[in-house]
């Protein structure tokens, strides 16, 4: 098997960058999550309309 050189022998070749599934939101948490992204994308918006005049 090829291995670069830098990489330890004892190196696992492979590493889940995932994580285990977390339940969904909450109906509460989803309103609050919604939120902050309207809020963001607004000032995002907001920010860059500036920039076409």
């Amino acid at each position: 098997m090829w291995r670069h050189g830098n990489v330890p022998a004892n190196c696992p070749e492979v590493v889940l960058m995932s994580a285990p599934a977390a339940s969904p939101p909450t109906p509460s948490n989803l309103k609050r999550i919604v939120g902050a992204s309207l809020v963001g994308t607004t000032i995002e918006w907001y920010d860059n309309s500036s920039d076409r005049v």
